[in-house]
Formats: C-alpha cells, sequence, structure tokens
C-alpha cells in the first residue's frame, strides 16, 4: 500500500495522514467513545511493526499469536538489542496460536 499512498500524495501535492496501525489514531477513536482502560486492554496481533508497536505506543499489554509473518527469533532479537525502537515490538506475552486462548476464555 505504500506505493498507492506515495502515488496520491504525489497526484495531491500533499503528505497523507495514516491512521492504520501502528499509529494510535484507531485506538484514539475507540477509546473516545467507550471506556476503554489501557490496563484492562489487550492488543493481539501477529506482527511486531504494526500489532505489537501500536498496543505497547498505546500503554496497552501486548499478545504476539506466531501463526502469521513473526517467529520467536525475531521477538529475541529484539529483546537482546541496544535499541529502543526495537525494545517498543516487544510483546508481553506470546502464543503459538490464537486457539491457546480458548482453555483460558472458559474459565
Amino acid at each position: 500500500t505504500g506505493c498507492l499512498v506515495k502515488a496520491v500524495e504525489t497526484a495531491a501535492q500533499r503528505e497523507a495522514f495514516i491512521v492504520g496501525k501502528p499509529n494510535r489514531f484507531m485506538f484514539d477513536c475507540v477509546a473516545a467513545e467507550f471506556p476503554v482502560d489501557p490496563a484492562r486492554t489487550i492488543m493481539v496481533g501477529d506482527r511486531l511493526d504494526t500489532d505489537i508497536l501500536m498496543g505497547n505506543g498505546c500503554g496497552l499489554t501486548t499478545l504476539l499469536t506466531l501463526t502469521g509473518v513473526t517467529a520467536l527469533d525475531e521477538v529475541r532479537g529484539c529483546q537482546d538489542s541496544g535499541c529502543a525502537a526495537r525494545h517498543s515490538l516487544v510483546p508481553d506475552y506470546y502464543v503459538d496460536s490464537i486457539a491457546d486462548l480458548l482453555p483460558a476464555l472458559g474459565e
């Protein structure tokens, strides 16, 4: 989508305002309409650079599912890095599959 955004920016002669992940705009819109307590909210996703980054940036607990493009080795690389930007990609928790959460939901 980056190529399409750049084409529209060029045609419009102005910079686009990105509202998708990891921008916190979506979270702010939801929080403005509903009583969301970040301390009791979890962001579940399968990508470090969008889902987990957004959740961490919004002060949410984050859960990475390893069913997407992110592998556990990538998470470990971020954890072991001395780079603050890479540390913001580290989830609080991870599961192999979202199905791993089903037993907890039944309790």
